[in-house]
């Protein structure tokens, strides 16, 4: 009997500059160099730690980009952890001036369209957004899915936050114009920065997209209000296909260390992963450097503290302002 496959797997979409669209945590467009460097740069510590706690999972990068046009150290990279890079074009993306932000997000499905082929019944998927570090094995999540179906993360409750250019409620009005029912208990916000699926939760998906994708690319022509990311459909989705769940929410948390919002809590380094947006050009980057031709944890001890001291998990020290300041001025300059 074949034994199933846990694929973990992160993605980088470079989008041209006729496409590009605005990226807030980076202060740039998609198309730029500085983007690019920043993305590519992030793969390191996302992977060497996802692949150091979870040895056995097959590991995949996706990109709309070739291997040759990856830079050497990540080939290098990926030829020492055995991490395969697919290479995907974007049938998903969305019409031009669609969104100011994130335009490349619906390259999610995809993803999932490619992976509903190739997996088997029993087989998991871990899709991440790659400014995550892992900290400890993710096997129980994988086991959870496989029983569940899915883990998925709940990140917003509150109806009257706009979330990328609409709420809940207006949400929920979608809903029921696309499907003619009523949800069957208050939507919520699933984060697309960290979703688990078991295979045959991947065909239900991509057999329900279609529908939903099409009615949005027309109603959001006729209205103030559209499902502008990939988390949007999704958490439609979620409710359509009876998927809804919290389960994610043991496993990862999006963790604000910016100056002016910091959601880090005490023994928050204790999740098995760290999700650090703001960290992209900051203590991700500090990783990057400390990982270097290595390209491996050999001391756990010593690497946590310095990923601790470089990200501000779980606290931020006067070390890491002044390193923050810059390593931004540096990459201002460059």
């Amino acid at each position: 009997m074949k034994q199933p496959v846990d694929y973990i797997t992160t993605w980088f979409y470079k989008e041209s500059k006729d496409e590009a669209s605005f990226y807030p945590q980076l202060g740039q467009k998609g198309s730029s160099s500085l983007v690019h460097s920043i993305y590519m740069q992030i793969q390191v510590p996302f992977f060497v730690t996802f692949k150091h706690y979870n040895p056995d999972a097959r590991c995949i990068f996706f990109t709309n980009l070739t291997l040759e046009d990856l830079p050497d150290y990540l080939i290098r990279l990926f030829r020492k952890l055995n991490v395969e890079t697919v290479t995907l074009p974007y049938s998903c993306k969305p019409p031009k001036g669609w969104y100011t932000a994130w335009q490349n997000q619906f390259y999610l499905y995809d993803i999932l369209k490619y992976m509903g082929n190739r997996m088997g019944e029993e087989d998991t998927l871990l899709v991440s957004d790659a400014d995550c570090l892992c900290h400890t094995s993710l096997t129980p999540l994988f086991e959870e899915v496989r029983k569940n179906g899915s883990a998925l993360y709940e990140f917003i409750t509150d109806r009257k936050h706009i979330i990328n250019g609409i709420t809940l409620p207006q949400m929920e009005e979608l809903y029921r114009n696309c499907y003619g029912k009523t949800e069957t208990s208050p939507i919520t916000y699933y984060g697309g920065e960290f979703v688990a699926f078991r295979k045959d939760i991947i065909d239900r998906l991509n057999t329900a997209f279609p529908e939903l994708w099409a009615f949005n690319l027309k109603y959001g022509q006729q209205h103030p209000f559209k499902l502008n990311e990939e988390a949007h459909l999704l958490s439609l989705l979620a409710e359509h296909l009876n998927i809804r769940n919290a389960i994610a929410n043991r496993y990862v948390k999006r963790m604000w260390t910016t100056p002016h919002f910091n959601n880090v809590q005490p023994n928050d380094e204790n999740f098995p992963v760290w999700h650090l947006p703001y960290e992209k050009k900051r203590g991700l980057y500090q990783l990057y450097k400390l990982i270097g031709k290595d390209s491996d944890i050999t001391n756990e001890n010593v690497f946590w503290q310095k990923a601790g001291s470089y990200t501000g998990i779980p606290c931020i020290n006067l070390k890491k302002r002044i390193r923050d300041r810059l390593t931004t001025l540096w990459m201002k300059l460059k």
